[in-house]
């Protein structure tokens, strides 16, 4: 779970979804949140939630291998997450279920096999002037332990 930081987008290394900053000055928006203006650390935390929620090994872990305790702080996590960006956790997974589907239609449609752009698929699509965030924990990759 890596987000890819640079001036003007926040990128996942396992979702599609991106972030955008607006060049006129009016913050950060989200692919699945486009109707609000955001700041960066709002981007960042959309980005993460995106991610946890993302993650079915870690969203399904209650059933698994975590602690019920460590589940739960997790989706605590998420809720505050959502609350920073104005909306319900239960928002969020609607709003990320919808751009899965649509995203799986168009898919279909035109017979496309790969959930992320061209420009992101392998080691060399990103331009030099980013670096890496641990999604859940915001610390620069490797230097925190996800939740």
């Amino acid at each position: 779970m890596t987000l890819r930081i640079t001036d003007w987008s926040i990128t996942s290394d396992l979702t599609p979804e991106i972030a955008i900053y607006d060049p006129r000055g009016n913050g950060w928006t989200l692919s699945w949140l486009p109707e609000r203006f955001l700041t960066k650390v709002q981007a960042m935390s959309g980005m993460a939630l995106d991610e946890f929620l993302g993650d079915f090994d870690l969203a399904t872990a209650a059933a698994g291998d975590l602690p019920p305790e460590d589940v739960l702080l997790a989706f605590e996590l998420a809720a505050a997450r959502a609350e920073d960006l104005g909306i319900t956790l239960e928002e969020a997974v609607v709003r990320l279920s919808t751009q899965i589907v649509q995203r799986d239609r168009r898919h279909r449609a035109t017979g496309s096999r790969s959930i992320l752009p061209a420009e992101r698929r392998g080691p060399g699509g990103q331009d030099g002037a980013c670096r890496s965030v641990d999604a859940p924990t915001m610390r620069p990759a490797g230097e925190g332990v996800a939740v």
